[in-house]
């Protein structure tokens, strides 16, 4: 038997092994976020949790001869992980291994390289699974201790991640985590081969180290990304790079790079040449050398902001590069508030071109909606960032929140306003309509709820050839306002389409359209037939809201035999390609999940006893605590103001916590019974929390983010705490009637855990975070249902 220090070591070795895996798990998050796009951060969840499932069944499988070669294979899992980390990476940016978003529904081979994709990057989980799961098997009398090194090691690591974005290259960080593993590993190693271990993990880790310093792996770009194609341009030079938690950015500078956004048909100046700032490989916005030149913006839509008069105090949300700030002080601004989380991009930009000097100017370094949520102070305009991009997107948005374009944002927005206050969002035109349409019922229905009558009188919308800019004021617009857009209308060659006293003949004077249902379906959604739009149109309309803020997710899966209709098979898939891939990437996982974890557990079915109620009570787990992890996360992207702080966030305070719960769990007295009152306890969290968390989250949006954090861990480890306890707990039970179903029963928790990543996406989608919840304790439930299968010895 093991010594007292060596099973510190023992520990001490699980914990830094954890540690390295959810901080190369997080950094997996953002080099997919960066060579594809957003939606891929999911499906990493779903891959490590297929790693997970997989190595338990392997164990299962080959259970005797692991634990008998567990003191020579336990370090060489460990090993394997931290090398495979880095060179599997590598390895997925070769031309064989390369994939790319927006061929997969053109060629269907890229499902197959999808797939390969997503065993390749299966392959680190599973080895540091293998040593996770090895460990637990062994030493399952003290599974409550190994449970706890592995959670809160697991946990540290989500704080490493975010440590190692700010000071690290994104593809240096897997061969970081890679030597994290490998010391793990020369912890554990044998004593009587310490020598010869230590020579090879020395050796591993050289290699290692060394591609930290040189020559790091460039980023792969898809070919479709902004920055792909900007740096096809002649003489183009990447000036400065930086890594942060709110991604990758870079400043470009190239002679014959120029700002024209949607410019009107009458302007005959010169374009001006600018450098520009990307984030993860998308545009992020342009950055003016003289700020004169964002003179451009007159010739505009979005200028119709500023037809009324002039606007002593102006807010810009979501500010980027300050084109929208710069432009607001040359139109005479007095106040300019400059609000952007990013502050890299601010940065790079102020630096070249100063405007956060000016005195009218104040920048502050925030999410939109947390500045919404604390500002004291009222506006003459507000001004919300462009939305979509020329000639429309691909829809691979779908996934992401967009907590600025929500309904709750523009109610928030609205009671900022001075009493003649405005608002001003700029959209491109796309086709089939999605985006106008989609502003027009979130606008409509905010004036709803703020009981204007005739929502008619409080909305104008001026569009150009690819351009649509809505102008929204708190009070009526008065006769010599709309006078006076109409005059801006004739002078730039644009059309109204919104406007108090406007004839049809004006709304196509200057650009014509070929489809004028635009108009149509606009006009019922102002005037209040919303619900029998929302109803019959072929995509999603109904505004985005806190609960479900997917402003972009607009594909309704019934109307998809329709578009291929229209559009052809292989178009209408670029009209929502982002919904559709986390379908596929659900499909496969499913499928990886039967074929990895469930099939091979078959041939081990007749040595196990208890198996419903392990089926069930495992698989419960499984997915109750996956729904509940990605209901915390989508919930605190808005509170604490971006994606890689919430999963940071949740994963170490979740791990933490029900590290916590774990450890403790090994002084409760194991019994059928006290796992019932711990699972029951479990669900009464999970529905109280179903009911107040937005409520709560909403109260603590004006703190600081000193004390932001602590309630978000606050509130992440109440059900965290107890959620950590039924699966060791569970394992201890199980092995004490039928040892042989340990692995089976982890097996089974991973292979719903599996699925679940990907399903929770899709519920949240189409159901929201509250109904997510509620589906969190319901497989809860069927946790605690389980226990009334277990017969009394």
């Amino acid at each position: 038997m093991l010594s007292f220090s060596k099973f510190n070591r023992l520990y001490f070795s699980l914990g830094l092994l954890s540690l390295s895996m959810i901080a190369y798990q997080l950094s997996l998050m953002q080099y997919l976020s960066i060579v594809q796009w957003y939606h891929f951060a999911y499906m990493v969840i779903a891959i490590a949790l297929l790693g997970f499932g997989a190595a338990g069944t392997f164990i299962a499988i080959f259970r005797s001869f692991l634990l008998r070669k567990s003191d020579f294979l336990l370090p060489l899992f460990m090993v394997l992980t931290g090398i495979s980390m880095p060179f599997i990476l590598w390895l997925s940016g070769q031309p064989f291994a390369r994939f790319d978003t927006y061929l997969l529904f053109v060629e269907r081979s890229r499902l197959w390289q999808l797939l390969l994709y997503e065993l390749l990057f299966f392959i680190p989980f599973f080895f540091c699974a293998l040593a996770i799961g090895l460990v637990f098997v062994k030493y399952t009398h003290r599974i409550g201790k190994l449970y706890f090194s592995n959670l809160v090691g697991s946990g540290l690591g989500g704080l490493a991640a975010i440590v190692l974005f700010w000071t690290a290259f994104p593809t240096q960080i897997p061969y970081i985590t890679g030597i994290i593993s490998l010391l793990a590993a020369s912890v554990i190693v044998p004593l009587h081969q310490k020598r010869n271990w230590l020579i090879s993990i020395g050796i591993a880790g050289l290699l290692l180290i060394i591609p930290v310093f040189y020559s790091p792996s460039s980023l792969p770009f898809s070919q479709y990304k902004s920055l792909s194609q900007t740096l096809d341009l002649p003489d183009v030079k990447i000036e400065a790079s930086a890594n942060s938690p709110y991604g990758w950015v870079q400043y470009v500078s190239s002679p014959v790079l120029r700002y024209a956004p949607g410019l009107s048909l009458s302007f005959t100046g010169e374009v001006p040449v600018i450098d520009a700032v990307f984030t993860n490989g998308d545009w992020a916005g342009a950055v003016l050398r003289s700020s004169k030149d964002s003179r451009i913006l007159d010739y505009t839509t979005s200028a119709v902001a500023w037809e009324p008069g002039r606007h002593k105090k102006v807010l810009i949300l979501d500010a980027g590069t300050g084109v929208r700030t710069q432009y607001a002080v040359l139109r005479g601004a007095a106040e300019v508030d400059h609000v952007e989380p990013n502050g890299l991009v601010s940065r790079f930009s102020q630096d070249n071109t100063g405007f956060g000097l000016s005195e009218a100017v104040r920048l502050y370094r925030q999410d939109s909606r947390s500045f919404l949520a604390q500002c004291e102070k009222s506006y003459n305009l507000i001004s919300l960032p462009p939305l979509g991009a020329f000639g429309g997107t691909a829809g691979l948005g779908a996934l992401q929140e967009e907590y600025l374009l929500t309904k709750n944002s523009f109610s928030l927005i609205f009671d900022l306003l001075e009493n003649d206050g405005f608002f001003e969002i700029t959209v491109w035109l796309d086709y089939p309509y999605r985006n106008p349409l989609k502003i027009v019922a979130t606008i409509s229905e905010t004036l709803a709820e703020n009981n204007l009558a005739q929502p008619e009188k409080h909305l104008v919308a001026v569009r150009s050839w690819n351009t649509l800019s809505f102008l929204v004021k708190k009070s009526p617009f008065k006769e010599s306002e709309v006078q006076a857009i109409r005059n801006f209308c004739d002078r730039l060659y644009f059309d109204p389409m919104l406007l108090p006293g406007i004839t049809p003949e004006e709304r196509t004077h200057y650009n014509l359209l070929e489809d004028h249902s635009l108009f149509n379906l606009t006009d019922s959604l102002v005037s209040g037939n919303r619900e029998r739009i929302y109803e019959n149109y072929d995509f999603h309309l109904r505004p985005a809201t806190d609960d479900k803020p997917y402003f972009s997710q607009f594909l309704r899966l019934k109307s998809l035999p329709h578009l291929q209709e229209i559009f052809g098979n292989q178009s209408a898939f670029f009209i929502e390609l982002g919904y559709l891939i986390v379908g596929v990437t659900f499909l496969q996982s499913l499928l990886l999940a039967i074929v990895l974890i469930i099939l091979p557990l078959f041939r081990l079915k007749q040595h196990l006893k208890n198996k419903g109620f392990t089926l069930l009570y495992f698989s419960g787990l499984g997915m109750g605590f996956m729904f509940v992890e990605i209901v915390l996360i989508q919930r605190l992207v808005l509170y604490l103001g971006h994606p890689v702080y919430s999963v940071a966030a949740v994963v170490s305070g979740m791990l933490l916590l029900s590290g916590l719960g774990s450890w403790l769990s090994s002084g409760v007295t194991l019994s059928i019974e006290s796992i019932r009152k711990i699972v029951f306890l479990i669900v009464s969290i999970l529905l109280i929390y179903a009911g107040i968390l937005p409520w709560l989250l909403q109260a603590g949006m004006g703190f600081s983010m000193w004390a932001k954090v602590p309630f978000a861990l606050v509130l992440i480890g109440l059900p965290s705490f107890f959620m950590g306890m039924p699966f060791p707990m569970g394992l201890q039970f199980l092995s004490q009637r039928n040892e042989a179903g340990v692995p089976w029963a982890w097996g089974v928790n991973g292979c719903l855990s599996v699925v679940s990543a990907s399903l929770a996406t899709i519920l949240a989608i189409e159901v929201g975070f509250s109904m997510l919840m509620l589906l969190a304790s319901a497989a809860y439930l069927i946790t605690l249902a389980s226990s009334f299968l277990v017969r009394k010895r």
